[in-house]
């Protein structure tokens, strides 16, 4: 029988509280630049709070242009009119970051270019080796221009340089997705800007993945509670376990200790990792009744459970900006530590798979098992707004 290598995979779990100045969720949200789709978990809600539907971007727009040259991204005037006046996000479509030519525009100017060895010979502009290009003559490169450094102007070498390298050397151009959120006071119409390229207005879309006033099953957490004893924990209080042979790290930022189970008495709550992939089959709209004659999945709520009235999960996708998920993380706070009406609540964010980043601005790329980088907050109504911060991604992924 043939054995195959589990794929490698990495999975941080963090443990802090959002009054913390330690805390580090505000920086997991901010540069996580390329998101697709977030999901809303709520347990013991046959509906979405209205609270929590105001900041919800059942309204937000982003935009797809069709061949766009990368040169119209490195003008002045472009540069002037979006980039410092407001948060402007840009990705290439349809093109995979492991065989294609992708680009990226993040809202701090940062210009990014994942290209081949073909292009990037041609193109001219100096880059370098994928850190995921394992081949002794690398073909992936990785070219960087900072659009908004007091450098890039004209008449200096760096502006002349990309501009020559983008008109008459090699005109790359890219069906692109754009979101982007204008300063107070200012806004221009992409498709009025760009009136010369076919640009097409797209409203972020809403799914209802569950949606029940029936008895569930969800995991019984605690949020001092991580995972189970015997993790070897070194001199910072970070435990080292396995998933599958690749490491799973566990942080603890506040000032207690992560709780364990009594390993004499049972299991009192369940870890970190098993609720995590339990919401992940509640995401996909999987049962886990853990019936035996289910024909699907006979996956089931992992123990101890408890038994909520009812629950609503809904998913947005398209291209969501950080600052959206940023007001919906506080509005889920504050409606946990309002009303006290749940025990806990998630949120979890997936970003494009062929993103040529994952979190700042660390390199991403395809791996044997996927593309895949998220994360997900599980968040307490606790007084100083006690969370656990779950951040998942394939083996090609620069983190730490």
């Amino acid at each position: 029988m043939a054995k195959f290598d589990c794929p490698s995979c990495k999975l941080i779990v963090e443990k802090s509280m959002f009054n913390n100045p330690k805390s580090r969720h505000e920086y997991h949200v901010r540069d996580h630049h390329f998101n697709f789709a977030v999901d809303i978990f709520l347990p013991g809600c046959a509906k979405l709070p209205s609270d929590l539907q105001d900041v919800c971007p059942d309204n937000d727009v982003y935009w797809h242009i069709k061949q766009l040259p990368v040169l119209e991204l490195v003008q002045l005037d472009f540069i002037q009119k979006f980039l410092r006046r407001g948060d402007f996000y840009a990705l290439s479509s349809g093109t995979r970051i492991d065989t294609d030519n992708v680009v990226a525009l993040l809202p701090n100017g940062e210009l990014i270019l994942s290209v081949t060895k073909d292009t990037y010979e041609e193109l001219g502009l100096e880059g370098k080796p994928s850190k995921y290009d394992q081949r002794r003559k690398p073909t992936r490169y990785i070219v960087e221009v900072p659009l908004l450094n007091k450098s890039y102007q004209k008449g200096k070498s760096g502006y002349e340089r990309v501009q020559w390298c983008l008109k008459d050397r090699l005109n790359l151009t890219f069906d692109i997705l754009v979101a982007w959120k204008p300063a107070e006071g200012h806004h221009i119409e992409l498709d009025t800007y760009w009136s010369n390229y076919t640009c097409n207005k797209i409203v972020v879309n809403k799914q209802t993945v569950l949606q029940t006033t029936s008895a569930l099953s969800v995991p019984s957490i605690n949020s001092c509670y991580l995972a189970s004893k015997g993790h070897d924990q070194n001199e910072n209080g970070r435990s080292q376990i396995q998933d599958n042979g690749q490491p799973v790290r566990e942080r603890c930022q506040d000032n207690t200790n992560c709780a364990s189970n009594d390993s004499d008495g049972g299991k009192e709550w369940c870890e970190a990792e098993e609720m995590f992939e339990w919401l992940g089959a509640i995401s996909c709209g999987v049962s886990c009744t853990g019936k035996p004659d289910a024909f699907i999945s006979t996956f089931s709520c992992p123990e101890p459970s408890l038994q909520v009235s009812g629950a609503v999960c809904h998913r947005w996708t398209g291209f969501i900006t950080p600052g959206r998920i940023k007001e919906m993380l506080s509005r889920l706070r504050h409606y946990l530590t309002s009303t006290n009406s749940a025990d806990w609540a998630a949120i979890t964010v997936h970003g494009f798979a062929d993103s040529p980043l994952s979190w700042h601005k660390h390199e991403h790329g395809y791996s044997t098992c996927g593309g895949e980088n998220l994360y997900t907050f599980v968040v307490f109504p606790e007084d100083g707004g006690k969370y656990w911060y779950i951040m998942a991604t394939g083996g090609n992924d620069d983190i730490s």
